[in-house]
């Protein structure tokens, strides 16, 4: 397993900070060849272990011209990791925080789709990959931050989506609900975290292991098992869940 990205050319955005910054040094630890580390001010990309491999690339997602640009410079990429995201605290009922809202779609929503559009090329090859780093919160209820969640659970449509669109071209995406990290983003937070490091690495090697969904830590494992195997099997093959649903219902028709 330690070896299995060696040749490949992997990307990942977000890289400055916290989980993204794991997901930098996991691929370097994995042999990456060559590690894009994306961010909108490359200035503020940590020095990581092996500089040498590690491409600093300027990427904001809210952007899509840096969007396209980076698609035209690393047409080889074959790992694209869309981790970038912002957090939003506020509740479905209050007023006024509509502007926030759309930014935070904008991010969260919108974000990886331009990535996926810019990257088809590069996705639709055997052997390349996808990874959605969402959260738990797109399959169950925050109280403290909704509208996050709801941005979460559109992304992971979203992957869920390209998953299909991808299936013959012999791509792998996973999608990757975590539970709390121990980052900036989750600083208000008083629970148990996992590290940047835990999530990372299990992300990583989610993916090499052709695995549909990700729970990269304990609190996302607890929520794997609150929401049950029938719900579990429609995020890993939607397809094939639907299809029991379909006949099930043509039968009783």
């Amino acid at each position: 397993m330690a070896s299995a990205l060696e040749g490949r050319k992997v990307l990942i955005t977000g890289a400055n900070r916290g989980l993204g910054t794991a997901l930098v040094e996991a691929a370097l630890a994995r042999d990456a060849s060559v590690v894009v580390a994306a961010a909108r001010v490359p200035a503020a990309l940590p020095r990581f272990s092996d500089p040498g491999r590690v491409v600093p690339l300027r990427l904001d997602v809210t952007d899509p011209g840096t969007i396209t640009a980076a698609a035209r410079e690393h047409p080889d990429t074959s790992l694209l990791v869309s981790n970038a995201a912002v957090t939003h605290q506020g509740q479905v009922l209050a007023e006024g925080d509509e502007p926030a809202v759309r930014a935070l779609l904008e991010v969260n929503f919108f974000g990886p789709l331009r990535l996926v559009r810019a990257f088809r090329d590069s996705l639709c090859r055997p052997g390349a990959g996808l990874v959605s780093v969402l959260s738990v919160a797109a399959v169950t209820v925050s109280r403290s931050s909704p509208m996050y969640g709801a941005s979460k659970a559109a992304s992971l449509m979203l992957a869920l989506a390209a998953r299909e669109e991808l299936r013959d071209a012999g791509a792998t995406v996973t999608t990757v609900l975590a539970g709390y990290i121990d980052t900036d983003m989750a600083a208000g937070f008083t629970s148990s975290k996992a590290s940047p490091e835990e999530v990372a690495g299990r992300t990583l090697d989610g993916w090499l292991a052709g695995q549909a969904t990700v729970w990269p830590d304990r609190f996302a494992e607890l929520v794997r098992d609150a929401v049950g195997e029938p719900f579990r099997r429609l995020l890993d093959e939607p397809r094939d869940a639907m299809a029991g649903v379909h006949d099930a219902f043509r039968q009783g028709s």
